[in-house]
This record gives structure tokens, C-alpha cells and sequence, in this order.
């Protein structure tokens, strides 16, 4: 039993040294992408860090602040629209775990390659707060649907009203764009049938079934069988109770509207911070949108790369080249970079709270 019992300890120490070798890893690659990606930047610009501290001290902090708050609004809404979903499925949440639960997203999608890691951190402060495995499950995939809707409906609205600004776009970069919308429908509709379609969920358990099986594992496979059985039931009476919810539903997608619009506006709250010509606004808008369009067809956190260069090249069209790396730098320092440091540091609260409260558990029982 002391050698199976050190085995045991063994192999959970080794999961765990794991575990936190993925996290450092993303960590460096994250770092090393940007780091790449802020040299080729001012490499190519021709600016100085003094020139371009000076461009921020110059800034209004009205502009500042108004980016900072949209920034932050990213973050709140997809919490919002979470916390709306699995409320209606009877699970209420505080607004400050809904805003936990968004930041974990963030976070760790910005750090995980593919942007893997957000969903299941997500999931992890949900489950830690007593919500259903399975009602965990169905909110997340509805937000995805819900989230790749919007950024589907900005850009089909964008392409209707600019168009020109559309064409404005190198080849090149038009290809990246309409790349990125055919990645986005193709995810929105995989998401759905996940969703609608629950015998692919059941089909890729029975695979898992059939594996066990035939490594002669029948008791973990049995008792896989029977929670795979239960946990689908549970899945589709609660996927039937969210379709049945219109209006909730109708909210989440605004609530995902929000979410992308908040993001986009950073950099016309930055461009305005640098006094730029506010009449170039609403193209500014529109090539802010064409990048949020073009940075998802490549599975790397942030579309690191692409979305700098789709954005250094939509500015230079509205703008000198010297102000295009200004306001690039700045939007895209304040909507990814500050944003993935918020998200930490909402995740770490959250995680503390969370061991906190379950000494606070263990000792209560221990007084019992």
C-alpha cells in the first residue's frame, strides 16, 4: 500500500510539474512573439522610445481614459453574457465571478497556443462555483456561437457601408481579411452543431469507450458508458432550455456586440488621445474592424503578427506613417497586452478567493 500510495503522489506531482511546464511555456512563447513583434514594429517606423513616450505625454488623458474603460469593457461583457447564460439556467453568479470568468478566457488564451487554454479556464472558476459540469459546457459553447456572430455581423455591416475601405487594403491583406471570416463561419458552425447536435458529443465519448475497452480497461469504460449517458441527458434537456429563452438569447448576443465593439473603439479613443483628425473616425473605424476580421485566421494568441500588420498597413492609409506606428503601439499595447495584465490579475484575485474560502470549508468541518 506505501508503494502504491508513493506512486500516487508520484504521478500527481509529475501531472502538476507538467501542467505548470505548458503554462511557462506559452508564457515564453507569448513573450517572445511579442517581444518580435514590438522590435519589428519600431524597426520598421523609424521612431525612438523617447519619441514615442513624448507622443504620450502629449496625449489627452481624456482619450486615455475612455480607451482604458473600453479596454476594461471587453472583459466585462463577455463575463456579463456568461453569467446571463448560465443564470437562466439556474446557476445565479455574482457580477465579480462573471468578470473572473472573462478574464480566465482572456488570459489564458492570450498565453495558450490556438487560444486553447481560455474555454477550459473559464470552465474551471464556473465549476468552482457549483455550476453543472454540463450547464458549464452549454454556456460556453453558446457564447462562442454568440461571440463569432457578432464579429461576423460588425464585419458584414462594415463591408456594406466601406467597402472602399475594403479595396483600400493590399491584396494581400484582403486575402488575410476574407481568410479570417471563412475560419470565423467555419468555427460558428462547428460550435452549433457541438451545441444542437448532441450525438457527436456522444459519438466522440463512445470512441473514448471503445479505446478503453480494447487496452482492457472494462470497468473504467463502464463507468465512463454510464456518466456519458447521464451527463448527455443532462446536456440536451439544458441546451432545449436555452433555445427556449429568445430573449435571453437576444441579450447575450448584444452582450457579445458589446464585447467586440468595446475592443474596437480602444483605438478610436487612442487615436483621439493623440489628437488625431477626428473626422477620420468612421474609417478609422471601419479598418479597425477589417483587422479584428483578418487577425482570426491564424491560431496564435492575439493574431499576433497579422493583426499588427494588418493594422500598421489600414492606418497608413488614413494617416502619416510616422502616426500610424504611434497609434498601432499605443491601441494595440492598451487592448492586448494591458488587457492580458488585467486579466492576471482578476484571475489571481479570483483563484485566491477561491482557496480562501475552501480553508475557510475545511476548518468550519473540522469545528463540526
Amino acid at each position: 500500500m506505501g508503494k502504491i500510495h508513493k506512486k500516487r503522489i508520484f504521478m500527481k506531482e509529475k501531472s502538476i510539474i507538467q501542467q505548470n511546464l505548458k503554462k511557462i511555456i506559452g508564457v515564453v512563447v507569448v513573450s517572445v512573439f511579442a517581444i518580435i513583434t514590438i522590435y519589428t514594429v519600431f524597426r520598421g517606423s523609424g521612431i525612438s522610445l523617447n519619441e514615442l513616450t513624448a507622443s504620450l505625454k502629449e496625449a489627452s488623458w481624456e482619450g486615455i481614459l475612455l480607451a482604458s474603460v473600453s479596454m476594461l469593457g471587453f472583459i466585462y461583457f463577455e463575463g456579463e453574457a456568461l453569467r446571463v447564460l448560465v443564470r437562466h439556467m439556474g446557476y445565479p453568479a455574482k457580477r465579480s465571478h462573471g468578470f473572473v470568468y472573462s478574464a480566465a478566457d482572456v488570459y489564458f488564451s492570450a498565453i495558450t497556443p490556438s487560444a486553447s487554454g481560455g474555454q477550459p479556464a473559464s470552465a474551471y472558476f464556473m465549476l468552482k462555483d457549483g455550476i453543472a459540469g454540463t450547464a458549464v459546457m452549454a454556456a460556453l459553447l453558446l457564447n462562442l456561437i454568440m461571440y463569432t456572430l457578432a464579429i461576423l455581423t460588425i464585419g458584414l455591416v462594415d463591408i456594406l457601408i466601406f467597402p472602399e475601405v475594403f479595396l483600400n487594403f493590399s491584396i494581400g491583406c484582403r486575402v488575410l481579411i476574407v481568410a479570417g471570416g471563412l475560419a470565423l463561419a467555419g468555427l460558428g458552425i462547428i460550435f452549433y452543431l457541438l451545441l444542437r447536435r448532441q450525438a457527436l458529443i456522444e459519438s466522440v465519448g463512445a470512441f473514448f469507450v471503445r479505446i478503453l475497452r480494447m487496452i482492457h480497461c472494462g470497468r473504467l469504460a463502464d463507468k465512463l458508458e454510464k456518466k456519458l449517458e447521464v451527463s448527455i441527458e443532462k446536456y440536451s434537456s439544458l441546451v432545449n432550455v436555452i433555445f427556449d429563452g429568445k430573449r435571453m438569447l437576444w441579450k447575450v448576443y448584444i452582450l457579445n456586440l458589446l464585447q467586440r465593439l468595446s475592443q474596437i473603439i480602444v483605438t478610436l479613443f487612442s487615436f483621439a488621445a493623440l489628437h488625431g483628425d477626428l473626422r477620420k473616425l468612421p474609417q478609422l473605424l471601419a479598418t479597425q474592424i477589417y483587422v479584428v476580421m483578418g487577425s482570426n485566421c491564424v491560431p496564435i494568441p492575439g493574431g499576433m503578427g497579422v493583426t499588427d500588420y494588418l493594422m500598421l498597413k489600414g492606418y497608413q492609409q488614413l494617416m502619416s506613417r510616422e502616426a500610424a506606428f504611434q497609434l498601432e503601439m499605443f491601441s494595440r499595447g492598451l487592448s492586448f497586452y494591458v488587457c492580458i495584465f488585467v486579466s492576471l490579475t482578476a484571475v489571481l484575485i479570483g483563484y485566491v478567493t477561491i482557496k480562501r474560502k475552501k480553508k475557510l470549508e475545511n476548518e468550519n468541518d473540522r469545528i463540526l
